[in-house]
C-alpha cells in the first residue's frame, strides 16, 4: 500500500513523502507479544516502522537512499502516527473496534472506527521543519521544531517520572533554541510567562501536519458525547478486533 505522509523525510532539500506500507507478519507478531519490549515502552514502534514501512520515495517516484533503520528516527511524529494507522488498516481491514471509557459516566465500551475516514492533511510546506518566534514578554527569540521519534521516547520517560514538571518538559521538546542556547531543557522554560509558552504551542501546532486522531463518541449508556484518542502507539492496536462493535 503506497501512502502519502503528512510531512515526509527531508534529505538534502528533497522531500520523500511516499512510502509503501506492508502488513504484519509472524516476525512482527512475535515482538508485539514480547512483554519486555511493549510493556511500559514504545519499543515496538520503531521495529514496526523499520520492518513494514519500505521504499520511501518522492511523489515523482525518486527512491530515498536512507536505510529503513535510520529513516524511522528522521520521521516527524505525524508521519509515525499515519504509518502505524495504515499498518493496522492494511493488516486487518478498515474497521477497528476501539476500546473506550465514557468520560461522563465511566461506561466501558467498544466503538466502530473506519480508519480510512480519518482526516489526514499534509503540512503546507514540507520543507519547513522549524520556525523562529519572538516571545513578547520574555523578549527573546525561540526556534520551534517538529517532534521526532526520540522526542516520543523522551516524553514517555517524563510521564513515568512523577518528579518531572510535565508541562514545561513537554513544551521544551518542541524548542530547538532559546536565544543562542541549544539544546534546551525543561528548566530553561521555568521562568518564561505562560502566555509565551502558549505561543510556542500555537506555532508548533501550525508547523505540524493535521492528523486527527481525537475521536468523538456517543456513550451507549448516558448518550453524551466524549472524546478519546485513537491508540496507535498501543501494541493492542495491532491485535485483531474480535469484540462486537456498535
Amino acid at each position: 500500500m503506497l501512502i502519502e505522509l503528512p510531512c515526509g523525510l527531508l534529505k538534502d532539500g528533497i522531500i520523500y513523502d511516499r512510502v509503501n506500507v506492508e502488513e504484519i507478519k509472524g516476525k512482527q507478531q512475535n515482538y508485539l507479544q514480547n512483554v519486555d519490549m511493549v510493556l511500559n515502552n514504545f519499543g515496538h514502534v520503531p521495529k514496526l516502522i523499520e520492518d513494514l514501512a519500505v521504499d520511501y520515495q518522492t511523489k515523482e517516484g525518486l527512491p530515498c537512499s536512507i536505510p529503513a533503520k535510520d529513516a524511522v528516527w528522521l520521521l516527524p511524529t505525524e508521519d509515525i502516527e499515519v504509518i502505524l494507522l495504515k499498518i493496522r488498516e492494511f493488516t486487518y481491514g478498515n474497521v477497528y473496534a476501539m476500546p473506550t471509557v465514557c468520560s461522563e459516566c465511566g461506561k466501558q465500551q467498544f466503538k466502530k472506527i473506519e480508519l480510512n475516514s480519518l482526516e489526514i492533511k499534509p503540512i503546507a510546506d514540507k520543507k519547513v521543519r522549524t520556525k523562529i518566534l519572538h516571545l513578547p514578554k520574555k523578549n527573546v527569540d525561540v526556534e520551534v521544531k517538529l517532534l521526532y521519534l526520540k522526542d516520543l521516547f523522551d516524553m514517555f520517560a517524563m510521564m513515568k517520572d512523577q518528579k518531572t514538571s510535565l508541562f514545561t518538559a513537554t513544551v521544551a521538546l518542541s524548542v530547538l533554541k532559546i536565544g543562542d542556547k541549544s539544546p534546551i531543557t525543561k528548566t530553561d522554560l521555568d521562568d518564561i510567562p505562560v502566555t509565551d509558552l502558549q505561543l510556542i504551542e500555537e506555532v508548533y501546532m501550525g508547523l505540524r501536519g493535521d492528523v486527527d486522531l481525537q475521536i468523538t463518541h456517543t456513550c451507549d449508556a448516558c448518550n453524551k458525547d466524549y472524546q478519546a484518542p485513537l491508540p496507535v502507539m498501543d501494541p493492542l492496536f495491532f491485535a485483531q478486533s474480535v469484540t462486537p462493535i456498535t
